[in-house]
């Protein structure tokens, strides 16, 4: 459990955890797509916790039907422990955050 919210631990964790969904389930990608999404994730978790407007995988299964054109509806236990674990750090730094506002 990370105390603070380490932004490129936490992009990363996320596109490795796409990656390897993506593998598994055949679904044909390419490295050019996971910078875009590590952008995206990066552009929307790189603001203040209380500006941010969607979670992780919501971002996540917008790019892929919008990059991929796959509508998958991928939950953060698709995305393995470590990303796992990271959306839920994110989570509990984002409700402390609204209960310092």
């Amino acid at each position: 459990f990370m105390k603070s919210f380490d932004i490129e631990y936490f992009t990363s964790t996320l596109t490795i955890g796409v990656s390897n969904f993506l593998i598994k389930n055949n679904i044909q990608f390419n490295e050019t797509s996971l910078n875009k999404l590590k952008k995206e994730l990066t552009k929307e978790f790189g603001v203040n916790f209380l500006k941010q407007s969607k979670t992780p995988t919501q971002i996540i299964n917008i790019f892929l039907k919008k990059e991929l054109k796959k509508n998958v509806n991928l939950t953060p236990q698709d995305l393995g422990d470590e990303a796992l674990n990271s959306i839920l750090n994110w989570g509990i730094l984002k409700s402390k955050a609204f209960l310092n506002e």
